[in-house]
């Protein structure tokens, strides 16, 4: 009987390490002149969402994808924290100010090239504990969507 326990527990341990550990994924590298276009791409539509061009939607649905740059991902968040906070910008001025402000900053360093300080990449990470920017639509994709809806 201890025989076949063991067995089992092996497999057991097995499968929750293939379902539950997440592999190492090598992050692919971006040029440096692709990473401060897509950054000049990223903070113009900060831009235009500030200026009232575009709304918050239409931003996040045209957001890049997969850019692999902390910094322009951590605007994706942003975008959806504006969004969330809707109500409380239409009550109050000062709150209102403070984030517009923040997100013009942030604007403004993507502009120039720059990283976003890793502070506010670590305060949004902590928040969105995982990427809410969708990946490409492909096989492995779909597996992992379909693992995560039957919650394995």
């Amino acid at each position: 009987m201890n025989f076949l326990s063991d067995i089992v527990s092996g497999i057991v341990e097995k499968i929750n390490r293939l379902l539950y550990i997440k592999p190492v994924v090598s992050v692919p590298q971006i040029s440096v002149e692709n990473k401060i276009k897509l950054r000049k791409e990223v903070s113009n539509t900060l831009f235009s969402v500030l200026s009232g061009e575009k709304t918050v939607l239409s931003a996040l649905s045209g957001f890049p994808k997969n850019t692999y740059d902390e910094s322009v991902d951590v605007c994706f968040h942003i975008l959806m924290h504006l969004e969330a906070d809707e109500d409380i910008r239409k009550k109050d001025n000062d709150y209102r100010e403070e984030q517009d402000d923040f997100i013009l900053n942030i604007a403004q360093i993507l502009q120039e090239g720059g990283d976003v300080p890793i502070n506010i990449i670590k305060e949004y990470n902590d928040f969105y504990k995982e990427t809410l920017i969708y990946p490409e639509i492909n096989k492995k994709t779909i597996i992992s969507r379909l693992k995560k809806f039957i919650n394995i």
